[in-house]
């Protein structure tokens, strides 16, 4: 809870703090009569006009007129909040700030030390243990100067003994449920053996994460040996001090840099390595999600710092959908945003390593616009570009793009633009632009009417657009494709479900785990319809090429984006003691959302006693416990021959936002996803315990 602060308390900071040596730590300050002066650090001079007054406790630059306190010079200089600001003078002159009653600060207080104090821990195992051996050859091997290895905190978890984190935490006095609270343990999966914890990070090179004050809130641990488990890195799960979608990996680091950028322009990587190897070349300005896409959460945390971004993405596919996908983010807060382009097979690190700084600062300085990058992707997809089809389907992305940008300034400049690169009068895109941002808007206006009409179901995140009635097929829809007003707002997906869509868009492009869904979970027995849409779309993307995801981003009624946006921004949580592979995680879903079907099923048969009726319940019954207890190999032969056998299909709901293939088209394809029943039940009854990885991130 916010802090309250009186006026005494702050004039206590103010006497404690000498301004001259809070702002002499980082600007030159000469004495001149009874002031300080020196260079201006919020403009470029060569002469200086900044003065400090140490007696009225003030600055002013008579250059650019810049002028306030200490919690002013802070503020601005590391881009903090006022009361982020107020905290850090006083944790440094020791002034106590009284807070309200928060009572859970105590948890989140041994969170912080827990974290710190194994922070610790794993830079001297890094340092002194002739076990990490292999990880200091790596991390030699991926050229990090010692310097760069201490400043970002890397270190090393180990694997002997066997109980070491357990022989640690009973050192410094905490329990292993504690630990299991702090994400470094899982708890033991089995009755039989309560105290078989499991070390989730032992063997692993370990970069600490750190809240926007410099705390260690999780971590992130990479693989040494690729042949000894398949996944490569492993994150922290979510903990009362640890969310992903607030945390930007080195912004710790990287704000007050990009406050004093000339442009306050952040540079947006997709993985750690990329970041620290960027602020070992000197681009201190870098940043990474934390093992998440990209989300409205962190553009807001960035924008207090940053004025601009551009965006330094692999040049493969699915880096490039990766850079709109998060480009359009930052219109929507109209951020200006830029891309450049590194060539295919190329990171930030490897660039950085083989190319040098020069080739990294020149890509920089000829990035592109967002517009101008989105043109030149959506050519590449298109045989003949300068055909009529094509330039209407790239000026429509490009229109889907810039109409969300709020900027009349910005999406003006970006508009004029894209009418040069298309060749196409401006004032025709002009016009196109405006009815599309027409009909969003009536959209918004729908949803707002929606959420008053409507209330949301118990537990639900938020109001879902489509309703289901009893039978779990989608409510009519008026001309306009939205569901009518009158209908009850239908419940959240299941927890299987949901953890199914954020486990496929983790694996959008992995064709093994899409082979399994298409293959042994029909589309029809998801019940809930915007899950079923998502299932569909994610197969169908990887059938066509398309990034039909961002299409269905883009044409999704507004209601739908809380939901959609906390998928991208939570894939692929921890629910488990032991890690999986990806296709063991995949299997493990498609069977839990089977029996959830089947005890769905179980559920519809009348308590009447009846010769038919117990027959069905028994065999229900059976294929529950058969799935939930056989190999896969056994499991996945049920599935595909029990359906006929115990499920009545039911009409399939119609009217979702985005259908790239017709039923017509669906029944003339030889595919194992029969047409099966949609049941509106949300309830996960029976999903058994996930043992699939934690958050595993691309390097």
């Amino acid at each position: 809870m916010p802090g309250k602060v009186t006026d005494h308390v702050l004039e206590e900071i103010r006497a404690r703090v000498d301004i001259v040596e809070l702002i002499g730590a980082r600007v030159p300050l000469k004495k001149a009569g009874s002031s300080f002066k020196g260079c201006c650090p919020f403009h470029h001079e060569k002469t200086p006009s900044f003065h400090v007054n140490p007696v009225k406790q003030f600055y002013h630059c008579f250059g650019c007129g810049e002028s306030g306190d200490i919690f002013t010079f802070l503020m601005k200089q590391d881009g903090l909040a006022f009361m982020d600001a107020v905290r850090t003078l006083a944790d440094r002159v020791g002034v106590v700030i009284k807070e309200d009653v928060d009572y859970n600060a105590q948890n989140r207080n041994l969170l912080y030390a827990i974290h710190t104090e194994l922070a610790a821990f794993y830079q001297r195992c890094l340092k002194q243990t002739p076990e990490a051996e292999p990880a200091r050859r790596y991390l030699l091997n991926r050229k990090l100067p010692d310097e760069i290895i201490e400043h970002f905190g890397i270190g090393y978890a180990p694997t002997r003994p066997h109980d070491a984190i357990l022989q640690w935490s009973k050192k410094h006095g905490y329990t292993p449920e504690q630990l299991v609270s702090a994400g470094i343990l899982s708890p033991p999966n089995r009755p039989d053996r309560p105290n078989d914890f499991f070390d989730r990070f032992r063997g692993r090179l370990m970069f600490p994460i750190c809240d926007r004050q410099g705390r260690v809130v999780a971590f992130s641990g990479r693989i040494l040996d690729a042949k000894s488990h398949p996944a490569k890195y492993v994150n922290s799960p979510e903990t009362d001090i640890f969310t992903k979608s607030r945390i930007l990996y080195a912004l710790d680091k990287a704000a007050a840099k990009i406050v004093k950028h000339p442009r306050r322009e952040a540079i947006i990587c997709e993985g750690q390595i990329d970041v620290i190897r960027c602020h070992a070349s000197g681009f201190e300005t870098a940043v990474a999600s934390q093992g998440t896409a990209f989300t409205k959460e962190h553009v807001s945390l960035l924008k207090r710092h940053a004025d601009s971004v551009v965006l330094v993405f692999d040049g493969d596919a699915a880096g490039r959908k990766a850079a709109l996908r998060t480009g359009a983010l930052f219109l929507e807060e109209e951020v200006p945003v830029r891309v450049a382009a590194l060539p295919i097979g190329d990171d930030p690190d490897s660039l950085l390593r083989d190319k040098g700084a020069a080739v990294f600062r020149e890509l920089l300085e000829n990035a592109q616009s967002i517009t101008a990058f989105q043109v030149d992707t959506l050519r590449q997809a298109e045989t003949q570009t300068g055909s009529i089809d094509a330039v209407n389907r790239i000026t429509r992305g490009v229109l889907d793009m810039l109409a969300s940008c709020p900027g009349a300034v910005l999406r003006t400049h970006l508009l004029q633009e894209a009418a040069s690169l298309l060749h196409l009068p401006y004032t025709a895109l002009e016009d196109d632009l405006e009815k599309h941002r027409e009909t969003l808007s009536q959209r918004a206006a729908y949803a707002e009417s929606f959420r008053s009409d409507t209330a949301p179901s118990a537990g639900s995140d938020g109001p879902h657009p489509l309703a289901d009635d009893d039978s779990g097929t989608l409510s009519p829809a008026d001309d306009s494709g939205y569901a009518l007003l009158d209908e009850p707002a239908p419940e959240p997906p299941s927890h299987a479900e949901y953890v199914l869509c954020e486990f496929l868009i983790e694996h959008e492009h992995d064709a093994a785990v899409l082979a399994l869904v298409e293959g042994y979970l029909p589309a029809d027995i998801i019940p809930h319809p915007f899950a079923r849409t998502l299932v569909e779309t994610l197969l169908e993307q990887h059938q066509t090429g398309e990034d039909r995801l961002a299409q269905l981003y883009a044409m999704i009624e507004p209601v739908w984006k809380p939901l959609f946006d906390k998928l991208l921004a939570h894939k692929q949580k921890m629910l488990s003691a032991r890690e999986m592979t990806k296709d063991e995680a995949v299997k493990d879903l498609i069977t839990a959302i089977w029996v959830m079907r089947f005890k769905q099923e179980r559920g519809r048969l009348s308590a009447t006693s009846s010769p038919e009726n117990d027959r069905q319940r028994l065999q229900l019954s059976c294929l529950i416990k058969s799935l939930e207890s056989q190999p896969w190999g056994k499991a996945c032969t049920l599935m595909t021959t029990a359906t006929s056998m115990t499920i009545k299909p039911e009409a399939r709901p119609d009217g979702l936002p985005l259908s790239a293939r017709g039923e017509e088209a669906k029944a003339a394809e030889p595919s194992g996803r029969e047409a099966d029943t949609a049941f509106s039940s949300s309830d996960p009854e029976g999903f058994p315990p996930s043992e699939y990885p934690p958050d595993e991130t691309a390097d």
